[in-house]
């Protein structure tokens, strides 16, 4: 079944929804996004993701073409043409057709509406440890050009994604959080990073079953804690077992990963 995307004020065929090359999204990378799914057509923590939408675009200054009312609506009317069980959908904001290929103009905005499956969350993946501070770390911005040029070398070692960390702290993965489990303490570096909506409620449920932190996190720490997991809204919440291809723990999923799991399943569904 061909997808239906939203541009620009109509809804299309994916194969009719194009834009110019002069887009400065596509010349420069300067726009934003925001991502989620909808499950059995029932978004999931949609108004978070249209509060950060919302936030990276005026920290970028670009104006939003769309009410968050009217948000809501084209969000429905994708989920209604695109019934599918699991449903990703990806809002773009980007910096329109320039006139000199540098300064923005008036914003292009896109929603794209695509079926995905979930990362498996007993396969741990294997993160490879990159020194780099992501620029413009609270906005959710289409600037994906180191961790894009690094798959040559994630594959080379087999790794799966990226750690970052900067002046010895961890904090953040490409495109996903972190989290630490020591000593049955679940902990998350506090800053340096884009805050994703699945961890704002971790953090808001883990309380009740273990102790939580948000501080500064180091890397020596990281590769010397009982367990390591990342989370994301494509992911919801996977085990990393391995950092340069040493093992975290015991190198296997650990249980408080999996308690988490399984807490943030029943939490999800509220």
């Amino acid at each position: 079944m061909a997808s239906t995307f939203f541009l620009n004020g109509d809804f299309l065929p994916e194969e009719q929804a194009r834009l110019g090359v002069n887009d400065l999204g596509l010349l420069r990378a300067f726009g934003i996004f925001d991502f989620f799914r909808a499950t059995d057509g029932q978004p999931v923590f949609q108004e978070d993701h249209l509060d950060r939408f919302e936030r990276s675009a005026q920290l970028m200054g670009l104006a939003l073409p769309e009410s968050r009312e009217r948000l809501r609506e084209i969000i429905a009317e994708l989920i209604r043409l695109n019934p599918h069980p699991l449903l990703g959908l990806k809002l773009v904001l980007t910096g329109g057709y320039s006139p000199d290929g540098f300064a923005p103009a008036d914003p292009n905005f896109f929603v794209i509406a695509k079926p995905f499956e979930f990362k498996n969350p007993d396969v741990g993946l294997h993160f490879m440890s990159v020194d780099h501070q992501r620029q413009l770390a609270e906005v959710k911005s289409l600037d994906y050009l180191l961790p894009i040029y690094l798959l040559r070398k994630q594959r080379e070692i087999g790794a799966d994604d990226v750690l970052y960390y900067k002046d010895g702290l961890v904090t953040e993965s490409s495109r996903s959080n972190i989290f630490i489990v020591k000593d049955d303490k679940v902990i998350t570096p506090a800053s340096g990073m884009l805050k994703g909506i699945t961890r704002k409620h971790i953090l808001a449920f883990a309380g009740g079953q273990f102790e939580v932190e948000e501080r500064d996190v180091t890397l020596a720490e990281t590769l010397a804690a009982d367990e390591l997991f990342t989370t994301g809204s494509t992911k919801r919440i996977v085990p990393v077992t391995r950092v340069d291809n040493r093992p975290i723990g015991t190198g296997t999923p650990g249980p408080v990963t999996r308690k988490l799991y399984e807490l943030f399943l029943n939490y999800e569904k509220r």
